[in-house]
């Protein structure tokens, strides 16, 4: 009994499972597209229901969908499908100018009239949601009937976003309203489920998306249906590249930006650009409030210091650079970014800041020495700067690096006043070591 038991519980999960698989994706129809020169064959299976479609040239429709007007010449269409074991085939073809039908039932040929007929007019609208047949020729008649209206309520009944996208691809080259953009752009977002489709549209015309404020509004919105960061940086790359987008275009879109989760893709945007666009103030500033974001010291790096080499931080960007500086927690790249700042003009109010981020966020003497040694290295910094300097300095807790650090700077202070000869003095009262108390202080008589 206890075997038997064991048995009827495998039995109801297995049949469990198969209940589960039956009304899974697993099932769901599965299309294929092949297309070899201008010949496309498109095979869609659901389950026990196989269509192929097969076609070469233009086709195009009778104004109610319900039947084949015409095909260009030398173009065909087979269809064919099978139910549950029973087979049906409609052969189409355009034979000097005029079309040739026939129908078959199995392997034997019947009158395509009416049976023919009436079994094209009933798989036409299964055809019509998966496929781009005849797609150019609906969507000029929906239009001319509708406007955009008509032809997105069209899209909304198809299965594939793939077919979607090719009809909003469609759309998209007609004389659209703003109002007409909008609803585009907001349809898209809602219907289509593919990052990859979804993209594809939105990197179309975007020129034709930022014509506007409500325009941008309705893009930016719809880019927050794209998960996907590989796809959100896509669409920004091209944007970027896209000459005929003005800065202010561009400064709506870095919004888009915020959505980026992943620091390899956002610092890849962000980089991209600095290298092509010649920013200005305020964009750039968004680029370094943007690097915030940013959660790897090796990425933020990489973007703080090619934002020092554009040298294009106004003082509102200098001060989102020391906020992002700030966040840095690791000494190695913590000091890379600084000592790439040292290559830069400093006034007093910028070198006090980045001497308050050595003092807090170095932790490492031998970093911090690296640092105050490439300082030491400028001939521009004023008596006040170097008294907050050597003031700074004494944060150093390893007397060989304290008075490396001082030794670096005794040229200046040699040459200097007695207030500096002094506040160097105080400095290396901090060294324990009378060995190098004596190196330092030697360097200065």
């Amino acid at each position: 009994m206890h075997s038997l038991s064991i048995i009827q519980k495998t039995f109801l999960k297995f049949s469990f499972i198969i209940c589960f698989l039956a009304n899974s994706s697993i099932f769901n129809a599965q299309n294929t597209v092949t297309i070899n020169n201008s010949k496309s064959k498109i095979s869609i299976n659901k389950g026990k229901n196989d269509l192929t479609i097969e076609y070469d040239g233009e086709i195009k429709l009778t104004d109610n969908d319900k039947d084949i007007k015409s095909i260009s010449r030398g173009g065909y269409i087979e269809i064919k499908k099978s139910s549950f074991g029973r087979k049906r085939k409609i052969v189409i073809e355009n034979d000097g100018g005029e079309l040739v039908r026939k129908f078959y039932v199995g392997w034997s040929e019947k009158d395509y009239y009416p049976d023919g007929k009436q079994w094209l007019e009933d798989i036409l609208p299964e055809i019509l949601r998966s496929t781009t047949i005849a797609a150019k020729s609906r969507v000029d008649r929906f239009y001319k009937a509708g406007g955009a209206d008509k032809v997105l309520s069209e899209i909304k009944s198809m299965d594939s976003d793939y077919v979607q996208s090719h009809y909003f691809k469609l759309l998209l080259t007609k004389n659209l309203s703003t109002n007409e953009i909008v609803s585009t752009i907001k349809t898209a977002g809602n219907t289509i489920n593919s990052d990859h489709y979804l993209s594809q549209i939105l990197k179309v015309n975007q020129q034709l998306f930022l014509k506007n404020p409500k325009t941008i509004d309705a893009y930016i919105n719809a880019t927050k249906s794209i998960n996907s960061d590989h796809y959100l940086a896509q669409i920004l790359k091209s944007t970027i590249s896209d000459r005929g987008i003005s800065d202010d275009q561009l400064g709506s879109l870095l919004k888009i930006s915020e959505t980026i989760n992943s620091d390899h893709y956002l610092s890849e945007v962000l980089k991209e650009i600095m290298d092509k666009r010649e920013l200005n103030k305020q964009n750039m500033e968004q680029v370094m409030i943007l690097s915030k974001s940013i959660n790897s010291d090796h990425y933020k790096t990489g973007i703080l210091k090619k934002a020092l080499r554009s040298n294009n931080l106004s003082k509102e960007a200098y001060t989102s650079f020391i906020n992002s500086l700030d966040d840095i927690s690791s000494d190695h790249y913590a000091s890379e970014v600084i000592k790439e700042l040292m290559s830069n003009e400093l006034d007093t109010d910028k070198l006090n800041k980045v001497l308050v981020i050595i003092e807090k966020n170095i932790s490492s003497d031998h970093y911090a020495t690296a640092i105050y040694k490439k300082m030491a290295k400028r001939r521009d910094l004023t008596e006040e700067q170097m008294m907050n300097v050597l003031s700074a300095i004494k944060s150093i807790n390893s007397s060989h690096y304290l008075s490396e650090t001082l030794v670096a700077f005794a040229p200046v202070v040699k040459n200097g006043s007695s207030q500096l000869k002094e506040a160097y003095t105080k400095a290396a009262k901090s060294i324990n070591s009378e060995t190098y108390f004596g190196r330092v202080m030697k360097a200065i008589y």
